[in-house]
């Protein structure tokens, strides 16, 4: 027992921390949006078709399996991604402790379970992020224990079969996860370990090929590249806009990664050069987009709580003499320069922390009834409390399964209540992009007029129209509380 203490307590500080994440309300957008999708395509919605989504396949899958196993339920989805997290902090500890040392992992692994464990980066939520991290740090923590240093001569094939099951498994949830596997393919091939990157490739490949390719056929090739590649593209686009030197500084910053690679390619310590070179591609794919959303640095913080920790045990005797070599100077910079870029990404995460200092106290507060539920709610937003005020009038009177059109971006009543919606996605910020407009969401309500609409008026997207389209089409109110109507279509 006191032999396994540096992987048993940060497990049990993780756990203890991920516990108010099992009573959240349904507050967030982003998983509303993902369990919409699973829904409709339960519903027989084709995926990339008529239920779109930007996001892999196995995304949808891990929802599916949530709503088959715990039904439409914030504590089953989020109890997967504290089996994901586990399995990340798990392999965190045991790979610190193989590559450095028990005192290490024990130091490390207490750090990454406050930063994974907590909300601070979104760590308690369903969404790709949190994930992805347990089959990619198990991934490339097996790599770095099985397959560098001195079993880098020849790994087992299945070992590195495993490996790449694991990788593509991370880039089926989400394709920010191809940078876990740029990693591992980049040390590779500067070390010309062809055999090891053919056999992890090849099985990547594979496996994303077996799993994207039926969807090919059953959307079509143009629809599955326009979900997985060209919305991404697009996505960017908005961010960065038509900045050219934005768009220069970033292959620059690329070739600077690539160059520090090659320069390291005869280093001693191969291990410690695979952690740089992971931690740097991961904090470059959370800050490339130009996005401010904390939840991209989640992954990134387990391979920089390695680095540092590797740079402290490691090497922090010859830090001041080794910095002047000109590949230690070209590395450092590339990642300063990386880092530079993220201020506000760096923001985002400082402000979310604040937030979770509270979350606790929230937490606990509900948990001994010193709160009622709609403080309680309140504290992660009003919508929420309302839209469940508004689908348990919808049950009470006998209509799940109709026919309903969420002019919200918060749908998870769809999924509840098993709504049926007009239109190809569950929040409106999505339908409006997918139907062009309101024009097209419009003409899909007026083909058939929907039983239900439920509108969160409060700084929503064409509020107008659809108050428009309720007036003419003969709805009557029939709730309105904390911040959500709820119309029903009369007979009138």
């Amino acid at each position: 027992m006191k032999r396994n203490l540096h992987v048993i307590l940060p497990i049990a500080l993780y756990l203890l921390l991920r516990i108010p994440s099992l009573i959240e309300p349904q507050w967030y957008q982003d998983e509303a949006g993902y369990a919409s999708t699973a829904w409709l395509t339960h519903l027989g919605y084709g995926l990339y078709v008529d239920a779109w989504n930007n996001k892999p396949p196995l995304l949808f899958g891990v929802y599916g399996l949530s709503q088959m196993l715990f039904g439409a339920s914030e504590a089953g989805l989020h109890a997967l991604t504290i089996l994901s997290g586990l399995a990340a902090i798990i392999a965190a500890v045991v790979g610190i402790s193989r590559l450095f040392s028990a005192r290490a992992a024990l130091w490390s692994g207490l750090a990454i379970a406050v930063i994974i464990g907590t909300p601070m980066l979104d760590g308690d939520l369903a969404l790709p992020e949190s994930l992805l991290i347990g089959p990619v740090t198990v991934g490339v923590v097996w790599f770095l224990c099985s397959c560098t240093g001195s079993a880098r001569r020849r790994p087992r094939a299945l070992t590195l079969v495993g490996i790449g099951v694991l990788l593509a498994c991370g880039f089926l949830i989400q394709q920010t996860a191809l940078a876990d596997f740029g990693s591992i393919l980049l040390w590779c091939l500067v070390r010309r370990s062809w055999r090891t990157m053919l056999v992890v490739g090849g099985t990547f490949a594979i496996v994303v090929a077996a799993v994207v390719v039926p969807f090919v056929f059953s959307a079509g090739l143009h629809n599955v590249w326009f979900a997985l590649v060209t919305s991404y593209v697009d996505y960017v686009g908005d961010s960065l806009g038509d900045r050219l030197p934005a768009y220069v500084f970033r292959i620059g910053l690329v070739v600077a990664m690539l160059v520090a690679a090659w320069c390291f390619r005869n280093a001693r310590d191969d291990r410690f050069e695979l952690v740089r070179i992971w931690a740097t591609a991961l904090l470059f794919t959370a800050i490339a987009a130009g996005y401010s959303y904390e939840h991209f640095l989640l992954p990134v913080m387990i391979p920089m709580v390695m680095l540092v920790t590797g740079l402290v045990s490691r090497h922090r005797d010859h830090l001041l003499q080794r910095i002047r070599r000109p590949r230690v100077l070209i590395a450092t910079a590339a990642f300063a320069a990386i880092a530079s870029t993220g201020w506000s990404l760096f923001a985002a995460g400082y402000r979310s922390t604040v937030w979770s200092l509270g979350y606790y106290v929230n937490a606990a507060g509900y948990a001994t009834g010193a709160i009622s539920v709609l403080e309680y709610d309140t504290y992660f937003g009003a919508l929420n409390y309302g839209e469940n005020e508004a689908e348990q009038w919808i049950s009470s009177h006998n209509l799940v399964g109709s026919t309903a059109m969420l002019w919200t971006n918060l749908a998870w009543p769809l999924v509840d209540e098993q709504l049926v919606p007009p239109t190809r996605s569950g929040p409106l910020y999505i339908t409006l992009a997918l139907e062009s407009g309101t024009a097209g969401i419009l003409s899909r309500m007026n083909a058939s007029p929907p039983q239900l609409i439920l509108v969160t008026p409060f700084h929503i997207e064409n509020l107008s129209d659809v108050r428009t389209f309720i007036s003419t089409h003969h709805y009557v109110k029939v709730m309105d509380a904390n911040g959500v109507e709820l119309y029903l279509r009369s007979s009138g």
